[in-house]
């Protein structure tokens, strides 16, 4: 059998306020053609579906048109699982009705595993399609708790749940010979991050990391992941994230981004990585202002459509270089600035590089707008601890109830 593992769609995401529809219409273009061509059997979809929790009518179309396609091909099965960016009960509500064409959707958690296994005929296939589990899927609320102490609950509560799943897989198993996938949207240790990737926290004020020996099994022939957004393998050759598969942010413009097609036969597993195709050109560009130009009259000789980002390390005022890059800008329409960082001698001196207000929002954490509103106000060290822990608890609690960004 054949399957394609792909994850982090995050269809609907924005780069600095500027639509990407167009470019998710392309790649789900490509990623029909490549299942027609390569006679893929099974689909699998690791998670972050959309980018937030509601996603557009135009986001929603896109989706729902390439699941129209899909049940029109020869790939007999599509299996998805939610991730920390989706709505459980979005993605569940037209589950029923996307059985019929053979799309199995797994939003919730549930705590009965047969609701969270797929059985898959014609390949037959078993499937632990385990979605992003919340926080209040694996552990039960205590206010006594140290930031500790809910980190290890957490990490326990993941791995009993995964446990429940393997087990009631392996009885299936029994009776009905045929080789197990698990899918899972989760921060496996060893995964590896770049710097302004996108990937998000998954748990406020924690950081739960799960080994890896929680996949590898001798009964597991592969584990599909998803929420890393650099394709990569965990350890192993059959536990692998298929990343993104477009750059959500500038720091993912140097990767090359992937799909991967699993043959199975007789439990013999070989893994294909397919580059996607850039469908729009991303670059970052640090330096004075002599490089900045020399790199824009290049990118204007090649002709091609490209979205900048700017880091300016000049000494000239950086008023000036703006005037400079806005005239280019107009005189040609297919390089488009998005952002200008001001890291220049001039800024540094004058110390504004440490100013929050150089800083555009969406490269901010929450947190790190408390640390400036406890710096602001000098607040004590433990005064800070106690406002920091209610402030992560009132965070997590947006996003289990679906939050946005």
């Amino acid at each position: 059998m054949k399957i394609l593992h792909t994850s982090d769609w995050h269809i609907g995401r924005r780069l600095k306020n500027k639509d990407r529809l167009d470019e998710f219409i392309k790649f789900f273009d490509w990623l029909e053609n490549l299942i027609a061509r390569e006679n893929i059997d099974i689909l699998l979809v690791s998670g972050d579906i959309f980018d937030n929790t509601t996603p557009s009518v135009q986001a929603q179309n896109i989706y729902y048109s390439f699941l129209y396609s899909i049940a029109k091909s020869q790939c007999k099965n599509c299996v998805i699982i939610s991730g920390n960016h989706d709505s459980p009960a979005f993605l569940d509500a037209p589950s029923d009705l996307l059985k019929l064409s053979n799309i199995h959707v797994v939003g919730r958690a549930s705590q009965n595993p047969d609701d969270e296994i797929i059985i898959l005929h014609d390949p037959d296939l078993i499937v632990c399609a385990v979605p992003y589990l919340r926080d209040r899927d694996v552990r039960a609320a205590n206010l006594n708790y140290s930031f500790q102490d809910i980190e290890n609950a957490l990490r326990a509560g993941i791995i009993n749940h995964y446990e429940k799943i393997f087990y009631r897989a392996q009885e299936i198993q029994q009776n009905f010979n045929a080789p197990i996938i698990a899918m899972g949207h989760l921060f496996v240790r060893g995964g590896r991050t770049n710097i302004d990737d996108g990937t998000r926290s998954l748990y406020v004020g924690t950081s739960v990391e799960i080994g890896s020996d929680l996949f590898s099994r001798d009964y597991i022939n592969y584990t599909a992941l998803g929420h890393l957004h650099s394709p990569q393998f965990i350890k192993h050759e059959n536990i692998k994230y298929s990343g993104s598969p477009i750059a959500m942010t500038f720091g993912e413009s140097e990767i090359t981004k992937s799909v991967s097609i699993i043959e199975l036969d007789n439990n013999n597993l070989q893994i294909q990585e397919i580059p996607v195709p850039v469908f729009q050109k991303l670059e970052k560009i640090s330096g004075g202002s002599d490089k900045i130009y020399s790199r824009l009259r290049t990118l204007a000789e090649n002709n091609e459509s490209v979205w900048l980002d700017i880091t300016y390390t000049g000494n000239k005022l950086i008023s000036e270089v703006k005037e400079v890059l806005q005239a280019f800008s107009k005189e040609f329409p297919l390089i488009e600035i998005l952002s200008i960082h001001d890291e220049s001698s001039r800024a540094l001196s004058q110390g504004k590089i440490l100013n929050s207000f150089t800083q555009e929002l969406d490269e901010i954490t929450p947190l790190e707008i408390l640390e400036m509103c406890f710096d602001e106000n000098n607040i004590s060290e433990d005064d800070r601890e106690i406002f920091t822990r209610l402030y992560q608890e009132i965070l997590q609690e947006i996003h289990e109830k679906g939050g946005n960004n």
